[in-house]
């Protein structure tokens, strides 16, 4: 884990990529757990309080925000819900889209015994808003095909909203099997999926953060 800024309001990491953010039933070291331990044995505080504004799936990695007091926590979750931040990511594609930029809006529901999103029709009521906008900002040709590194701008946050949108289009995320995704050599190796830049106002100040892959893993395969 690697800090990118903290203040007495917030404290903004790097995530490693195949690293979930809480525990869940792999009972895998989490982020959260890295935060804790940096507190603890590297600032001294016991018994830290660290809050969650936002998520970002096992596989994807990139700039996470914790908040560092109760009240901290109400102001950043209000600032997520109203969409009042630039989120963006770092995707690579299989394939190359038609379009060079475009703007996508979809609607999104959620199966949760299989844990996966799926573009619906706007007519269903359970269906959610999904909005986002690309643009290519390089083509890889390879032997196996063309690649697309796409930066994208996240303007809802739905659980795996990119993933699936990206799949609906026909250009899955590399590495990204249950959306699609087949690309030879890349199974249970992970996504080439970024969270690279975060920006919001909160507490008087101008909050930016950036972030951007490492070239290494699944970042090799261009």
């Amino acid at each position: 884990m690697k800090i990118l800024y903290e203040d007495k309001h917030v404290i903004a990491v790097e995530k490693p990529q195949n690293c979930p953010i809480q525990r869940d039933q792999t009972k895998q070291r989490c982020l959260m757990d890295m935060v804790i331990d940096y507190f603890e044995f590297e600032c001294g505080i016991s018994n830290p309080y660290i809050g969650l504004v936002h998520r970002l799936d096992r596989h994807t990695g990139g700039v996470v925000v914790f908040a560092k007091t109760e009240q901290a926590t109400r102001t950043l979750n209000a600032i997520f819900v109203s969409h009042f931040i630039t989120k963006r990511y770092i995707a690579r594609v299989e394939g190359r889209p038609i379009e060079g930029k475009a703007l996508l809006v979809d609607y999104l529901t959620v199966d949760s015994k299989l844990n996966k999103t799926t573009v619906d029709v706007y007519t269903n009521k359970s269906a959610k808003k999904a909005k986002l906008s690309y643009i290519i900002t390089q083509v890889h040709e390879t032997e196996q095909g063309v690649l697309s590194d796409l930066s994208i701008n996240l303007f809802t946050g739905r659980q795996h909203q990119i993933r699936a949108q990206m799949s609906h289009l026909g250009h899955p995320v590399l590495g990204d099997e249950k959306y699609g995704s087949k690309w030879p050599n890349t199974a249970h190796v992970s996504m080439a999926l970024w969270a690279s830049e975060l920006k919001f106002d909160a507490f008087g100040k101008h909050y930016h953060f950036e972030s951007m892959p490492p070239e290494s893993g699944i970042w090799l395969i261009k």
